[in-house]
């Protein structure tokens, strides 16, 4: 019998730390080094544990990180219902969506078909959310975005 070494990544601790759903969680790391699929199995664990989808609240800085991984944790659960094929390197976070799917069934959300209940969002957006839900704390009225370009704003509170 052969032994095969794997060599776990530096940060092992620190992962496996962070799929422990008993608490929030704060993940900064540079590109590439595997935020989203961190972050899509802690996703899917949580699914499996809350009475409704709408208590997981996921926060991103780019549209394109929240896509992505609305994208990721859709196509989990996808491969979960056998609706899409994976791999024998995606077998830890297909445990974690099969939990999930399982738990989304006894629940009934029906969450294949309504995954707009899957809250994962920029902060911009949150933010306007939490405005736009209490306009008179947030001391806004009418209609209101984020700018691309705040520079003015950032100048004006300056002073």
């Amino acid at each position: 019998m052969t032994n095969i070494l794997v060599d776990a990544p530096a940060d092992a601790a620190a992962r496996e730390a962070a799929l422990d759903i008993r608490g929030s969680v704060i993940v900064q790391a540079p590109a590439g080094s595997g935020k989203t699929d961190l972050l899509t199995r802690r996703y899917l664990r949580l699914l499996a544990a809350v009475d409704e989808p709408e208590e997981i609240l996921a926060i991103t800085f780019t549209r394109a990180a929240t896509a992505e991984m609305r994208g990721r944790i859709l196509r989990d659960l996808e491969a979960a219902a056998g609706r899409r094929k994976f791999g024998p390197e995606d077998f830890d976070r297909m445990a974690a969506a099969r939990d999930a799917l399982a738990h989304a069934e006894r629940r009934g959300w029906n969450i294949l078909d309504h995954p707009e209940r899957l809250a994962i969002e920029t902060i911009d957006s949150l933010c306007l959310r939490i405005a736009h839900d209490r306009p008179l704390l947030a001391r806004l009225g009418g209609r209101f975005q984020p700018l691309e370009e705040a520079d003015s704003l950032y100048a004006l509170a300056a002073r």
